[in-house]
């Protein structure tokens, strides 16, 4: 369950919108705002204040008190660094807290329009160890006051598997909050013939529907989809189909630890899909 989330805050469209949305994840108790920026003497080098820090201390701990609100217990880490990379240090705070998810923006503040997913998510996605869910406003990334275009997460969720072990299945009961409405996916990738391709749809399919047990005794409904094609293509057009509203991968596959993510299935749709990706780790 994800009761402690750590959000990376630049402060950028894409991180105000996850801070928002964060009241449809539900069951989440802890809440850390994470801020990092490059300084050339950081505070705690004796430097005295970074002017920077002190100002982004005051604008995160407006959010902390809007959080707090909500019934969230909330606090905010300001991470001064003179070099290096960004997702590092957000690896390493995931570490330091224990953090079970990091809820972060697929684009930051400085990023081309045209990069859908950036620099420091993309490094996240890559190199992460927790359970990582990547999010992007829709349309042109401005959230109105009563958050209504923020998705109810586990409402409609779509679940992908190439049946590798650990099986996301079970991930995926273990792990996630109530859900209220899933979809099994694996995708035939192969196939010499149309009689080779037919027979490992319906292998895929009977496999699928013996996973839907673990749903259905917790009264999820929950159908079952084998489409065949291009895999990470084939989640992105059946996800908008079913109007899903989150995506739910795992970080390796078959193939084991992907050396580049962003050139495997999961990095693909983590960039191209409209709606939230949810990235779960091997335990």
């Amino acid at each position: 369950m994800f009761e402690k989330v750590l959000v990376p805050f630049d402060f950028s469209a894409d991180s105000n919108y996850v801070v928002q949305c964060l009241k449809k994840i539900p069951q989440i108790r802890e809440v850390i705002l994470l801020h990092i920026l490059y300084s050339k003497c950081p505070s705690n080098l004796e430097c005295g204040v970074s002017p920077d820090a002190d100002y982004a201390r005051l604008r995160l701990l407006e959010l902390v008190k809007s959080l707090e609100t909500r019934g969230v217990q909330a606090k905010a880490i300001i991470e001064e660094i003179t070099g290096g990379e960004i997702a590092d240090v957000i690896n390493r705070v995931a570490m330091r807290e224990k953090i079970p998810l990091v809820l972060m923006g697929r684009r930051g503040q400085g990023v081309i329009e045209s990069l859908v997913l950036g620099s420091v998510a993309s490094d996240v996605l890559r190199y992460g160890k927790t359970d990582l869910v990547l999010v992007h406003p829709p349309g042109a990334g401005v959230l109105s006051s009563n958050d209504s275009s923020c998705p109810d997460f586990f409402s409609n969720v779509m679940i992908c598997t190439d049946f590798s072990e650990p099986e996301i299945m079970t991930i995926s009961i273990d792990k996630l909050p109530p859900v209220e409405k899933a979809t099994l996916l694996h995708v035939v990738t192969t196939g010499a013939s149309r009689e080779e391709v037919q027979a490992l749809v319906d292998a895929a399919r009977t496999k699928l529907e013996k996973m839907k047990d673990a749903f259905l005794t917790k009264k999820i409904p929950v159908t079952v989809q084998v489409p065949v094609g291009n895999a990470a293509e084939e989640i992105i057009s059946l996800s908008r189909e079913e109007e899903s509203s989150m995506i739910v991968l795992k970080s390796t596959g078959k193939k084991g630890m992907f050396a580049n993510l962003l050139g495997s299935i999961t990095g693909h749709v983590a960039r191209n899909a409209q709606c939230p990706v949810l990235v779960l780790r091997r335990p």
